[in-house]
């Protein structure tokens, strides 16, 4: 048990550091699916960091040495059982006595009884849902899972659930609105999120972070559910919905109620904010990025059980080798933040003639610009495509040598912090073969929203007006599928099907989903077995292809983009 309270120290220190940073970056941006992603990781990373171990030997950075020192320095009082020399620094302890570890065990009792408490809270709440589920009658008309009882306030869901009032009978606009939004936190599974924050909070009941921790989280998951309902309605409609529907507190604290006055503003207010920007939100994760993986290393010393001695030079390029291969991602990709004169003045220009219009920009290698006029690339509509010439591609590589890259955070003579912030120049050795290569053309687009309407109901190609296309059409896809693949020498060709056919969803440009394989094949799994081998391989190919060379054009009803389920027949004939 000391080993867990142990651990629960370390994770709960990591949290505090990460998750305020964290705060202190994104608290503003708008980038709801990469905030809930974060913390979701952040609780992750915070669990697993103290189990890594990370072993110091004399060849490590005089830096590393040092971080291992103060790591020693602060567990070593902390764990009861006697070891040998963990570092340079000696501890002069007075021998343990019965008073000490009394407090000890003490200390162990309450954190152990903490657990008991806060689990048996938990499970209450649980058992609350579940008895409400159970209790509770069933609203056909409304939906499949809805369920209306009389201890409910005001609507709430929870799993698969939608909670309602018994007697209240909600307009019709009114109800199509509760029940987007619900939908919204069941098919975006927020529950479980929130069933993993109550387990890691029963563990660390003791450090508050983890509250405020789980009101961020529940605050995202609202904010995810406002941004998807006000695709389909109005702010205004939205707004008087949630103001007639809202309760003076929430009835289960592990549920997600429709509208809580406390919380109700500022979801109203982050409704009406400007939406932050692909790149800024880029930029804030690599600056979150650097203390995150410099604080996990940290920890993972901290974890380490009896060292050697360390000596060492510091190594910039050992220190730093992880950050120079981060900040070339976005430079590969195109995304940079700097312009040539000419193309900043186009790009003022096209901003003043769209100003209600996302009107961004993108630096490409190559010049295949077909897949975005042709709508097989969601979110991007084309405004603008140049050619950038060699005096241009040199101008924005001194732009971007200049540009704000990373931070380094160092220590003066009397030990207090210098922060200094590193440009693209000094961190990417490469940087000019880089832009060089992949500042080859420029094009300004205008950001269309890329998220379907509906992103659940999945249509059958005879329910849609418009089907589902792929560059080159479906025919040459399984071709190429099929030319691609080599059939083993052992494998009887007369025994394999004509075709190898697969079921998938379509969700637009390189992204398919629901990949399922329907050819069957008869007699036994041991003797078939080879062949579905094959059949894995065919399987892999199409997602590749899919994801590299030949994106989708979405399928289409009633004017709005959907989900389709397509068939493709992979010929064996074409097959090496």
């Amino acid at each position: 048990m000391e080993a867990l309270l142990i651990w629960s120290l370390k994770a709960s220190g990591l949290l505090v550091i990460l998750f305020l940073i964290y705060y202190l970056l994104f608290q503003n941006n708008t980038a709801f699916q990469l905030r809930r992603f974060l913390l979701i990781s952040l609780l992750a990373l915070c669990s697993v960091a103290p189990l890594l171990k990370i072993e110091v030997t004399d060849a490590e950075p005089k830096i590393v040495q040092q971080a291992y020192q103060i790591q020693q320095s602060i567990v070593k009082p902390i764990s009861s059982e006697k070891e040998g020399p963990i570092s340079p620094i000696e501890y002069k302890q007075a021998d343990t006595s019965t008073q000490s570890t009394d407090w000890m065990a003490i200390l162990i009792k309450v954190y152990l009884i903490g657990i008991g408490l806060s689990l048996a809270i938990f499970l209450l709440e649980l058992i609350r849902v579940f008895v409400l589920s159970i209790s509770a009658e069933k609203d056909y008309t409304l939906g499949k899972n809805i369920f209306r009882h009389a201890y409910v306030k005001s609507p709430f869901s929870f799993g698969k659930w939608i909670f309602i009032p018994k007697l209240t009978q909600y307009a019709d606009p009114s109800w199509a609105i509760i029940l987007r939004h619900e939908l919204v936190h069941i098919n975006q599974k927020h529950s479980l999120d929130l069933i993993l924050v109550r387990l890691i909070q029963s563990i660390i009941w003791y450090n508050p972070i983890i509250y405020i921790f789980q009101k961020e989280l529940k605050a995202i998951h609202e904010a995810q559910a406002d941004e998807e309902v006000l695709e389909q309605f109005d702010f205004k409609t939205y707004a008087s919905t949630l103001m007639n529907v809202s309760l003076s507190s929430q009835q289960v604290q592990i549920t997600h109620s429709f509208a809580v006055i406390s919380s109700l503003s500022k979801r109203l207010k982050l409704m009406k904010t400007h939406k932050t920007t692909i790149r800024k939100s880029i930029s804030l994760l690599i600056i979150f990025l650097v203390p995150t993986i410099t604080l996990v290393g940290w920890t993972s010393l901290y974890g380490q059980e009896g060292t050697q001695k360390v000596n060492g030079e510091i190594s910039v390029e050992q220190v730093d080798y992880k950050i120079e291969d981060l900040m070339s991602v976005p430079v590969k990709a195109g995304i940079m933040r700097n312009l040539s004169k000419e193309h900043s003045l186009a790009l003022e220009k096209l901003k003043a003639e769209n100003p209600d219009k996302s009107i961004r920009f993108k630096y490409f290698e190559g010049n295949n610009f077909s897949k975005y006029f042709d709508s097989y690339e969601p979110g991007y509509k084309p405004i603008y495509i140049d050619e950038l010439s060699a005096e241009q591609k040199l101008e924005i590589y001194e732009l971007v040598k200049n540009d704000s890259a990373s931070v380094n955070i160092d220590k003066d003579s009397n030990g207090k912090p210098i922060v200094t912030w590193r440009s693209y120049g000094e961190t990417v050795p490469n940087l000019k073969e880089l832009v060089l290569q992949s500042a080859n053309y420029l094009m300004i687009y205008e950001a269309t929203p890329s998220k379907l309407s509906n992103d659940v109901q999945i249509l059958e190609v005879n329910q849609v007006d418009k089907v589902p296309e792929v560059v080159g059409g479906i025919e040459n896809l399984a071709k190429a599928i099929a030319l691609n693949i080599v059939i083993p020498e052992d494998l009887d060709r007369s025994k394999l099907p004509e075709t190898v056919d697969f079921e998938f969803v379509v969700r637009g440009g390189n992204s398919i989903s629901h990949l399922t394989l329907l050819t069957e094949l008869k007699g036994s799994e041991k003797k078939n077995e080879p062949y579905y081998r094959l059949f894995g391989k065919v399987h892999n190919e199409l997602k590749s292809k899919t994801q590299t060379i030949y994106p989708w054009k979405r399928g289409v009803k009633d004017g709005k983009e959907v989900l389709v389920r397509m068939k493709i027949s992979i010929p064996t004939k074409y097959m090496m």
